[in-house]
């Protein structure tokens, strides 16, 4: 399945986080260009039509460089409003705003918040159809994750593979190159933050 067809049958869930539709808002409110926020933040103008239009999810190290290239946190293109916070934020389970892509799974959990600096969410890692993997991805900020269920292989920077199962965690700086496998044929779930 590729990210295109991912996004055609969750068009009118409003349980779906539509990343685009974020960054498109936040750069016309900005008065800023599609060639602008290309440049600015070294992304390619066609992929970044194609992630305001809901066609391709971005990456972890697209959404840091579309946000610095808007001047917003990281964790603005991840949140379903802009409200300052000043209560607790609470997501039932499985009410957590969702994007997918072929290979992964997120459910973004306190969505409502938008003046944040931590990203929780559930990350479903799914089972391998081909060798076939992106690449790994560096961003910035630090990360954490902890492995709910099934087994996955851990990929950072020149370090050997590490295979983790349900109650194994990692720590680690998002600059260091990183990438997340699933091992066998059933999905793996990881609670993971990202400190953006």
């Amino acid at each position: 399945m590729s990210q295109a067809e991912t996004h055609t049958d969750t068009e009118d869930d409003s349980s779906t986080l539509k990343i685009g539709e974020v960054i498109r808002k936040l750069r016309q409110r900005k008065g800023i260009s599609l060639s602008q926020l290309a440049v600015q933040a070294g992304v390619s103008k066609s992929n970044l039509s194609k992630i305001e239009n809901c066609v391709i999810s971005p990456t972890f190290d697209t959404i840091d460089r579309v946000a610095k290239g808007l001047g917003v946190a990281s964790a603005s293109l991840l949140s379903a409003q802009s409200a300052v916070q000043s209560q607790p934020s609470f997501t039932d389970k499985g009410a957590g705003l969702r994007s997918e892509s072929d290979k992964y799974g997120f459910e973004y959990l306190f969505s409502d918040m938008d003046n944040r600096r931590m990203v929780p969410l559930i990350a479903t890692v799914k089972p391998q159809e081909t060798e076939e993997f992106p690449a790994s991805s560096s961003h910035g900020g630090e990360e954490f994750f902890f492995v709910l269920e099934g087994d996955i292989t851990f990929h950072c920077d020149d370090q050997p593979p590490r295979e983790m199962s349900v109650g194994d965690a990692v720590y680690f700086n998002s600059k260091l190159r990183h990438l997340v496998r699933n091992r066998n044929g059933s999905e793996a779930r990881l609670l993971w933050v990202w400190l953006a």
